[in-house]
């Protein structure tokens, strides 16, 4: 329902704006009024200042200058909706016919929309006269300046971890370098459920605390569930996301690749993302804290191997998620970035000829091929206070192929 702001507060906080919600005054304007505004603005337009001079023209007397109908607008939107804090960003006004002094105006603001990923609102403006006589409409946006909170530190022992496709190869080694640090981990995975458990048993005989869901990331109904399970079990919301959960992929020549193909790719990389994105970041919002980290590739970083267009494609899409949800939550406490390995010893790539592994790693700086748990470093990083100033961040992990 639409609602009515009456009288000054101090400030309206931006999830509470509704859509279709208003604010007006009323204010008869005075000839002290717009000498005032003369004075300050240095407009001393003879129309809006000499009475001798206006009784001349065919509006027969003073006209008050536009910008001090407008300027109730700003008054509107700095004292009431949304009140203290906000800034007007951009105007646009109609003057429908002159004001004159002792004329007295009732003026609105409305919203009509809202943008949660750059907190503004759009507003329409109307001022109408004492004859009922619309004299001036226009439209707006408004940046709904949210106070700077400073985020309370929260070790990793504090945290609560979903780790998808975690129960092999560089999700298993994230999830074991979590829960070794004492963050509550979640492991989901799709089919290889033994080996899922074991590295929860794993976990809780060092101490820790772990969860094996069985969830596929593509169906966001088992995902959601997954997510409350966790919550269930561990008493608090999830507020460190890892997305790495991947399927297996055969190089083909583009010509002979189907669209399928490459929609299977973006399918759990970036959809499956996506949707783990979608059910853990309002619990983050309410705890305004959070750290997302995507398992990305280096491919998305230089020239991509031929014949790999769908996981390439992929890939680069959930490097421009990774931004877009940067660009939106950091302000909000939520971190989000990537880590890229290069080549990684990992079950993945365990069919790829041992040459080509060897050419691979003398052609590294570092001359070996990345591990697992150099990626999972990468990852416990991002995840501590120690990254506390980064976002949108992509890291690669390749040994110093990529400069």
């Amino acid at each position: 329902m639409p609602t009515t702001c009456s009288g000054a507060r101090e400030r309206t906080e931006f999830a509470s704006i509704q859509i279709g919600a208003t604010a007006q005054l009323t204010e008869t304007i005075t000839a002290e009024q717009v000498e005032a505004f003369a004075n300050l603005t240095g407009d001393f337009n003879a129309l809006h200042m000499d009475a001798a001079f206006a009784q001349a023209t065919n509006f027969r007397r003073r006209v008050v200058h536009g910008m001090v109908a407008a300027s109730y607008v700003s008054q509107l939107i700095g004292t009431r909706l949304p009140g203290h804090g906000s800034l007007w960003t951009e105007q646009k006004f109609r003057w429908l016919a002159p004001v004159f002094i002792g004329d007295t105006l009732t003026v609105q603001v409305m919203v009509t929309a809202k943008s949660p990923g750059s907190n503004t609102i759009s507003i329409e403006a109307k001022a109408v006269n004492q004859d009922d006589r619309t004299v001036m409409a226009g439209e707006g946006t408004v940046l709904v300046v949210e106070p700077r909170e400073a985020s309370r530190d929260v070790s990793l022992a504090e945290r609560s971890a979903l780790i998808t496709g975690g129960s092999r190869g560089i999700g298993a080694a994230i999830a074991w370098a979590l829960g070794s640090a004492g963050v509550k981990v979640t492991v989901l995975y799709r089919s290889s459920s033994g080996d899922a458990h074991e590295l929860c048993e794993r976990v809780r005989g060092v101490g820790g605390q772990a969860l094996a869901v069985q969830a596929d990331v593509t169906d966001y109904d088992a995902v959601s569930a997954a997510a409350s399970r966790a919550r269930d079990h561990f008493g608090k919301n999830i507020d460190v996301l890892i997305n790495n959960a991947g399927i297996p992929f055969v190089p083909s020549p583009f010509l002979e690749t189907a669209w399928g193909a490459v929609q299977q790719q973006l399918g759990v990389h970036v959809h499956g993302a996506f949707n783990c994105c979608q059910a853990v970041i309002p619990g983050m919002l309410d705890n305004r804290n959070g750290r997302i980290v995507n398992i990305g590739s280096m491919h998305s970083w230089s020239t991509p191997p031929a014949q790999w267009t769908g996981f390439a494609v992929a890939k680069a899409a959930l490097k421009s998620l990774t931004r877009s949800l940067a660009a939106e939550f950091s302000s909000k406490g939520i971190r989000v970035n990537m880590v890229s390995p290069g080549m990684t010893e990992t079950d993945f790539t365990a069919s790829v000829p041992d040459r080509v592994r060897k050419v691979q790693a003398m052609q590294t700086p570092l001359r070996r091929l990345a591990s697992a748990e150099d990626v999972a470093g990468a990852v416990v990083f991002l995840c501590s206070e120690q990254s506390s100033f980064l976002s949108g961040a992509d890291i690669p992990v390749c040994g110093g192929s990529a400069m």
